[in-house]
């Protein structure tokens, strides 16, 4: 998983928590100039959530950030096989009491 944060300190700013089958990301970032004659304010904030297929095993999370770009290692839960599957329907001859193919 990949977000865009340029400008964030990823020890303050960035903020990551696992539930369940859930992922959020979160980060927050303000910064003030002020001199004699003008003063700026930015302030920027982003939280994404994302439901997984399955349960996310919390230990296995990696997240790294560099140039600007948060990158969050997931280990995928083994598939599982399908557990539907279709039925063939047999058709039954009432006349002549038996099954038909």
């Amino acid at each position: 998983m990949k977000a865009e944060l340029p400008g964030m300190d990823p020890d303050k700013d960035i903020s990551i928590t696992v539930d369940g089958d859930l992922i959020t990301v979160s980060a927050e970032h303000s910064e003030s100039t002020e001199d004699k004659e003008h003063s700026e304010f930015r302030y920027g904030s982003f939280r994404r959530t994302v439901r997984l297929p399955g349960t996310i095993p919390v230990d296995d999370v990696d997240a790294a950030y560099a140039d600007g770009v948060l990158n969050i290692r997931i280990p995928m839960p083994e598939e599982t096989l399908p557990t539907e599957r279709k039925i063939p329907v047999k058709r039954v001859d009432t006349k002549a009491g038996g099954e038909a193919s």
